[in-house]
């Protein structure tokens, strides 16, 4: 303690005694360089293993080997076929039992509740890395929730009137904005750097996704620690046209982002908008969109194959019943009376499939944190095949239907199951007695 001290200096301790705590290094999901084994009984450390050990528990018949970093996983396995060992890991970090964030609006976030975020958060709070882009009405940019995690493009210098990274968008800091302009007979299609929220519906989605977690300010959003890149599509009344969101899309997937919420959507079927959805899912981009909230047919694109529709549910686990179904729904958030961020740096209540789509796009950012090398179609599954059956007993739809799809969100569940795609268990086998087949669609 002593030594402790004195590295930190005057300043360090004068903050340590306040109370000050001091950040926490991030930490990897396994300890680099280092393997567990379990031999079975009677079975001796292979010579060949001796000389790695790192720390035993004779108690428990277990060692603790080093590897070389990089080849964990590789290594994992092949201790794994071995015929005197009974198992093989990781050794996992592991943190505390997640406590409340202490943001103060968290107690009116029913909904992160539900899908138990607090217990995904003691796997990961995501990565800056992860971006997310929402393509709706802006968002505000200064919002004290929100601005410590909102995209920037690094290759642009502000204010300069130059396209410094030669992508055909002059000064796109923020992100980007596309629009019609109406010039009294016909619309025209422009664009400019202009993506503040003129109208409140995009900064709500954005909280939902990422607002800063544990900043003592609003609320928590899903993947707190992920990155939202602000892509505007809509006006000042919630309106804008297929082709606006087309270009919106691969705007957003050419620069980084992983995972695409639309929070919007149009009742008739778009070429323009299912070969936005084409691209991006060619580019290993997931694109998560709303069904609509008319009560009718699922809304394009969510109804596209691979777009991820989620449809609402409320506090008890119904459907909303605004929320459109029909053989597209594939599973289903919280969307009804969601406490989110708004554009005056404010908080407010909204409902609707707008509100139960971030929910899950802020999830799927949450695995591809733990586990970057998942595909799409891998991080669908998760997500999917987890979901809580939640109408199986009321409606006697066990697995899929077309209100809730394969059911409502578990996010803590979906981790769990990304992480055992990344490092499958060979000596156990779960088996999942839902009615899922095969067990659910590796995407849509």
């Amino acid at each position: 303690m002593v030594r402790y001290i004195r590295g930190l200096g005057l300043i360090g301790v004068l903050l340590l005694l306040s109370g000050y705590r001091l950040p926490r290094a991030s930490l990897p999901m396994a300890a680099p360089g280092q393997a567990l084994i379990g031999l079975r009984e009677g079975s001796g450390l292979p010579m060949a293993m001796t000389g790695a050990v790192q720390e035993a528990i004779p108690a428990l018949g277990i060692w603790l080997l080093r590897v070389p970093p990089g080849k964990e996983a590789a290594t994992v396995a092949e201790l794994r076929r071995r015929p005197d060992v009974i198992f093989a890991e990781l050794n996992d970090r592991v943190q505390a039992v997640a406590a409340f964030p202490n943001d103060p609006g968290w107690s009116q976030q029913w909904g992160m509740h539900k899908i138990a975020a607090a217990e995904a958060w003691a796997i990961t709070r995501g990565t800056p890395e992860v971006i997310v882009a929402v393509v709706d009405s802006g968002t505000q940019l200064s919002h004290p929730d929100l601005q410590d995690g909102l995209w920037r493009n690094a290759a642009e210098i502000p204010d300069n009137g130059l396209d410094d990274d030669a992508n055909g968008k002059v000064d796109d800091v923020w992100g980007w904005h596309f629009y019609q302009h109406w010039d009294g007979q016909t619309f025209i299609p422009m664009e400019d750097n202009a993506v503040a929220d003129d109208y409140g519906h995009g900064t709500h989605v954005a909280g939902i996704v990422g607002a800063r977690i544990d900043n003592e300010v609003g609320v928590a959003g899903v993947a707190g620690g992920v990155t939202v890149m602000t892509v505007k599509v809509l006006n000042q009344y919630g309106d804008g046209w297929a082709s606006d969101v087309a270009q919106g899309m691969v705007y957003a997937v050419d620069n980084g982002a992983r995972v695409v919420v639309l929070s919007l959507g149009a009742s008739q079927p778009s070429e323009v908008m299912r070969a936005a959805v084409t691209y991006a899912q060619r580019q290993g981009v997931l694109v998560v969109a709303a069904t609509g909230n008319t009560g009718g047919s699922v809304l394009y694109p969510a109804a596209e194959p691979y777009a991820l529709a989620v449809a609402a549910t409320d506090s008890r686990d119904a459907r909303a019943s605004f929320s459109n179904h029909g053989p597209a729904v594939d599973l289903a958030a919280p969307g009804v009376n969601i406490y989110s961020t708004g554009f005056h740096s404010d908080y407010l209540v909204k409902s609707g499939t707008s509100m139960a789509a971030p929910h899950v796009a802020g999830a799927a950012a949450l695995i591809w944190s733990a586990y970057p090398h998942l595909s799409a179609a891998q991080v669908t599954h998760a997500l999917t095949s987890t979901a809580q059956d939640v109408n199986g007993g009321t409606l006697l739809l066990p697995g899929w239907d077309e209100y809730l799809g394969w059911g409502r969100l578990d996010v803590a569940a979906a981790l769990r199951a990304a992480r055992r795609t990344v490092y499958p268990a060979t000596l156990f086998l779960s088996i999942v007695t839902k009615n899922h087949p095969g067990n659910a669609p590796a995407a849509r």
